[in-house]
């Protein structure tokens, strides 16, 4: 995993685990004043006053390093290391940071866009789901000139869909829209930039 994921993966567990453990000692309010500061509330853009100047640009930032629980936490991280595992045979880590950003910022506009009333969100999955999209976006471009078979990529595609679709059916609470706004934000990107570089991919 390439360093800068290992240094979001430790800060979102490192987060993660102060407040669970403050719900176990009795504090359980902690975990609801970390998403009053950091979580993303859509109403933030749409002039509602926030409790720090700037809170509705930081936001972006912050909401993506915190998760509702252990569960939500596992899945995301345990998503994030395979995926940057596989990519750092496609591009260059500053790329993928890069795509993980813009997903995240995307994800975040697209909540707000399609859930404008909605109450606090948080967790990294928008960002992951950019992750993949890129990767499979990228990818296809990369078997196209190799003129190999891209059956399991189109398969990890159509599983991305399935995903965006059935999470929200069997949690409610999944903020599917800002899956969608991480998923397209992360395509547009891997499609550019396997198009911006030709040729067999050298990095490592």
């Amino acid at each position: 995993m390439p360093a800068p994921f290992r240094i979001i993966l430790i800060q979102c567990v490192a987060i993660e685990a102060v407040l669970s453990l403050a719900a176990l000692a009795g504090y359980p309010g902690l975990r609801d004043t970390a998403f009053l500061f950091g979580g993303f509330f859509p109403l933030l853009l749409d002039g509602w006053q926030g409790v720090y100047p700037g809170q509705s640009v930081g936001m972006f930032v912050t909401y993506g390093f915190l998760h509702g629980g252990p569960l939500h936490l596992g899945m995301n991280m345990i998503a994030l290391v395979q995926l940057t595992r596989e990519m750092r045979g496609l591009m260059t880590v500053g790329r993928m940071l890069l795509i993980y950003a813009v997903a995240q910022v995307a994800a975040g506009l697209a909540q707000t866009a399609l859930s404008p009333g909605e109450g606090v969100m948080v967790g990294a999955s928008g960002a992951i789901f950019g992750l993949a999209a890129a990767l499979i976006a990228h990818g296809l471009v990369v078997l196209r000139r190799r003129r190999r078979p891209a059956g399991p990529l189109i398969r990890s595609a159509l599983l991305i869909a399935g995903l965006n679709v059935a999470l929200p059916v069997l949690i409610p609470q999944i903020a599917w829209q800002a899956h969608l706004g991480g998923t397209v934000a992360g395509a547009v990107l891997g499609l550019g930039l396997a198009l911006l570089s030709p040729g067999r991919p050298r990095y490592r």
